[in-house]
């Protein structure tokens, strides 16, 4: 990463952390902070800290083995699309949505061709014709923008969007149950994941790793894949 880059990031999250909720971990406040992220970019990705403008790359690499064949997948905070689009492309009948308004305008701009369907939802209260529907769902980087305090109130409706039979796969920063778990964002720990292991939940695949940020920061991730018994 350039010097000038590496200056753009440290501002950026400058102006990202001035704005109102920035630090605080109730879902309002979260709401209103994503929006304004959204808002204030004023039409540049550069100025979205989390905008690869790709799918992640565990989801890349996942989607390479798992071809949808028609199946049903949501991606949960999908932000500007990138996933979503992934999804759809690998051949899944791909719904999105994020709590932002703003960023679902941003990705039905950016993939205008109506083959994902992008809504304006709340995870914490899903829309009703979603609850069991779909056969994949992906959960990106949603959980860890939210504290440990507030987390336990979004694992039964995430949990209920998945259809008997169907994947949960859950993408997130972690660290062990005696890290350091501050944020924003804030890890995941064992014992929070653990709460996805019921009700009809089980773990299919788990493997960590840590990515290596260009400006020299490593960060471990878990990548869960959660199975719905039939």
């Amino acid at each position: 990463m350039s010097t000038q880059d590496m200056d753009h990031r440290k501002q950026l999250h400058e102006r990202l952390d001035k704005l109102e909720g920035a630090s605080d971990g109730s879902w309002e406040s979260r709401k209103s902070w994503f929006e304004q992220v959204y808002t204030s970019a004023n039409g540049d990705t550069n100025e979205i800290p989390w905008a690869e403008l790709k799918p992640k790359e565990p989801l890349a690499k996942w989607l390479e083995a798992n071809n949808g064949q028609g199946r049903t997948a949501l991606d949960v905070g999908c932000g500007l699309g990138d996933n979503a689009n992934a999804l759809h492309m690998a051949g899944w009948k791909t719904s999105a949505f994020d709590v932002a308004p703003s960023a679902i305008k941003w990705a039905t701009s950016r993939f205008p061709a109506g083959e994902v369907e992008f809504r304006c939802a709340d995870l914490m209260n899903p829309p009703q014709d979603w609850v069991g529907k779909f056969d994949l769902v992906y959960e990106c980087y949603t959980l860890q923008a939210v504290s440990s305090e507030l987390r336990k109130s979004f694992v039964k409706p995430l949990k209920s969007l998945v259809a008997p039979g169907g994947t949960l796969i859950i993408l997130t920063r972690y660290c062990e149950e005696d890290e350091d778990a501050s944020g924003p964002p804030w890890p995941l720990t064992n014992s929070e994941l653990s709460m996805f292991c019921d009700d009809n939940f089980e773990q299919s695949v788990r493997y960590t790793y840590t990515l290596h940020k260009e400006d020299g920061r490593t960060i471990p991730h878990i990548w869960l894949e959660l199975k719905r018994k039939a």
